[in-house]
């Protein structure tokens, strides 16, 4: 049996990059996939105007655009809002949708409106409007499970990105019409287990679980890749 060229497109979290990705991609690329990681335009530290959920979509539709053949789209956390935009989730090319431990919203729902209408107690926002996490409680609350080297690694790399993609609303999720897999990571510090598995993964046709943290592009990537795998099934 030969594995079709399938590509996967990556869409990271909030003040993350496809720096994030790393570990996974070659991974994936020694499975055979084509894999790109996308780098979002809402993210960094002067945010173009208009740095919004639907520019960040528009960015990841035109990877999907250039990518050959089915695509299967994973998001993580804020990534899950991306790719629950129309433009992305129901592209014609499109084939599954993984959630990994990401946000996944209601028709007219908001990041911010499913974490009750506020931002996280360990979320600071300067007076322009630009959020980041506070970099004292970042290493336990996204990297938990990594070694100290990694965390360090990881938030000295983590960039600021405006409030504006958190309170756009999405108005009719992909997920209710491309086939989708939730992927829940046990340890995770930052999203609750009751979102995760009570919620979210309630609304797709596939579950995965992983023994991670917030971050398992990091501590875990080769059990992460055995997962996206799996959503690609080999060409007979």
């Amino acid at each position: 049996m030969r594995r079709s060229h399938r590509s996967i497109v990556l869409v990271h979290g909030a003040w993350h990059a496809s720096w994030c990705w790393t570990r996974v991609i070659p991974l994936l690329e020694q499975r055979g996939f084509l894999v790109h990681a996308v780098d979002l335009p809402s993210t960094g530290t002067d945010p173009p105007p208009g740095a919004d959920l639907s520019a960040d979509a528009a960015a990841v539709r035109a990877v999907i655009e250039e990518s050959p053949g089915e695509v299967l789209v994973c998001g993580h956390s804020y990534g899950g809002m991306v790719i629950s935009h129309p433009a992305v989730g129901t592209h014609p090319r499109v084939a599954h949708l993984a959630y990994l431990c990401a946000f996944m919203p209601e028709r007219g729902e908001s990041l911010f409106a499913i974490g009750g209408g506020r931002p996280a107690p360990w979320i600071r926002v300067d007076a322009r409007g630009l959020s980041l996490p506070d970099l004292d409680q970042a290493p336990a609350l996204l990297y938990g499970d990594c070694d100290p080297e990694t965390q360090s690694w990881a938030v000295g790399r983590l960039r600021p990105q405006p409030t504006g993609p958190f309170t756009e609303p999405v108005a009719d999720p992909a997920w209710r019409y491309t086939p989708s897999t939730y992927i829940v990571c046990t340890q995770d510090c930052v999203m609750p287990l009751e979102l995760q598995r009570g919620l979210f993964a309630s609304r797709t046709a596939g579950l995965i679980e992983l023994d991670a943290g917030h971050s398992p592009f990091l501590s875990r990537p080769g059990e992460l890749t055995r997962a996206l795998a799996a959503l690609s099934p080999p060409s007979p």
